[in-house]
């Protein structure tokens, strides 16, 4: 009788026992299963993760931003032209005609002497400096280095400059489109833009580098609405 006890108590101990061990394994299944499909989650969800980049659309200026930029332009245009006609008006390009300065009927001053050594001429003549045949547009006074050269009526300097061939030059506006050019000056006593009156100091004489065979002269050109003309017709003077 205690032997049949003790047998089916042992059973039942082995029985509970192998039921915990059961529990146990079949736990850890359930832990290692859970761990490895989380990870296995992981992976999946990163693999699947999209990066959504947003798109903002840009804003149109509004018709009262328009507005203002159109207005600025116009303003900044209009400043822009009223200072284009200051500087035009302040840097004057020519001199008018009047009752004294006229070509062909008013007074016209001498720039140097009355002598002229060489006149006008259109047709071809030698030259003995160049060594060649060549019209000679311009009248050739007389007179010594250091002379004074003066202009012959009122008008407005547009030009000062240093010229290979025809040595210092001012170029001067008499106005009724009637332009001269003082040639063969060794310094210049005016500035271009300067306004003169008739018989100021333009500068004194000098040489002309293409016309060194006939010694320190002034050489005078003179244009009418562009065309040469002689500076002698013009002024009333005869040779």
């Amino acid at each position: 009788m205690s032997n049949n006890t003790n047998s089916r108590d042992n059973k039942k101990i082995r029985a509970l026992f192998s039921a915990l061990c059961l529990c146990i394994i079949a736990l850890g299944m359930i832990v290692y299963f859970s761990n490895t499909a989380a990870r296995r989650g992981d992976t999946v969800n990163e693999n699947r993760t999209l990066k959504v980049t947003e798109t903002v659309p840009t804003a149109e200026p509004t018709t009262e931003v328009q507005h203002a930029v159109t207005v600025k332009e116009t303003e900044t245009a209009a400043r822009k032209t009223e200072e284009t006609t200051k500087k035009e008006k302040k840097e004057q390009t020519s001199f008018p005609a009047g009752e004294s300065n006229t070509p062909y009927k008013s007074y016209y001053k001498y720039p140097l002497t009355e002598a002229v050594q060489r006149g006008y001429s259109e047709e071809l003549s030698f030259d003995e400096t160049m060594g060649d045949w060549r019209a000679h547009p311009a009248v050739d006074f007389t007179g010594s280095t250091g002379d004074e050269v003066t202009a012959i009526n009122d008008g407005l300097v547009i030009d000062v400059y240093r010229d290979s061939l025809l040595g210092g030059v001012a170029v001067v506006d008499h106005g009724g489109k009637l332009v001269v050019k003082y040639c063969g000056l060794d310094s210049i006593s005016v500035k271009k833009g300067a306004t003169v009156d008739i018989g100021n100091k333009l500068g004194t004489l000098g040489k002309i580098p293409s016309e060194t065979a006939q010694g320190a002269h002034l050489h005078l050109e003179a244009t009418l609405d562009g065309k040469h003309v002689n500076p002698l017709d013009v002024m009333g003077k005869t040779e």
